[in-house]
């Protein structure tokens, strides 16, 4: 079983690849929900969820929002566009940490060590902390749409301002962080990953 776990992973992480070549057709309402409950059990820091998964399949809309994104083809013709944000966990950070089941004196200790930290954050650095958190995500998201099948690409190049104001978004308590675009494939050419050697990246330090 173990074995069979690990080559499925290995096989998703090898073929999943930034496609720009997607069809328009809008996806099943099983494949969305498996897309974004990876997204949704994804890990973060101190896990708070910085996230929100905003959703769009209009033909209409992903063309207004490919505008914003520079005029990208594939934001205009793919199946569904997902975007993430979130800034106001620390409206929710107490209530979060107290489902989580923990003692008293451990729930205490947790407030006492990161609320401050949480309340000293600069708008700034809220949407810097919260953009780091959706990428997480994003990578969750990514790998569930290999796995059934569809392309991907991650979306970073677009006017945030504009997305926001688009979006309609309480920029006091949502930024638009980051989009990723999934379809079907147009066409399915996997390329050859070029990546960085083994010990290029990688350092045991305990040697």
């Amino acid at each position: 079983m173990q074995s069979t776990q690990k080559e499925a992973f290995s096989e998703i992480i090898n073929k999943r690849y930034s496609c720009r070549e997607l069809k328009e057709n809008t996806l099943s309402k099983e494949e969305l929900d498996y897309i974004l409950e990876a997204g949704r059990l994804s890990p973060s820091s101190l896990g708070l969820e910085p996230w929100r998964f905003l959703v769009v399949q209009d033909s209409n809309k992903k063309a207004e929002i490919s505008k914003i994104a520079h005029h990208q083809m594939h934001v205009k013709k793919c199946g569904a566009i997902i975007i993430l944000a979130r800034l106001d966990f620390g409206e929710y950070f107490i209530p979060k940490l107290q489902g989580r089941g923990m003692s008293a004196e451990e729930l205490q200790k947790r407030i006492d060590t990161y609320k401050p930290f949480i309340d000293n954050m600069s708008e700034s650095e809220k949407l810097h902390y919260a953009r780091e958190q959706t990428y997480l995500a994003l990578g969750s998201l990514a790998n569930a749409a290999c796995a059934l099948g569809l392309g991907s690409c991650i979306i970073g190049g677009f006017d945030s301002k504009a997305l926001d104001s688009y979006l309609n978004l309480d920029t006091a308590k949502e930024r638009s962080s980051v989009m990723l675009v999934v379809g079907e494939y147009e066409n399915k050419v996997i390329p050859q990953k070029v990546r960085f050697g083994r010990e290029e990246v990688i350092t045991f330090l305990d040697k």
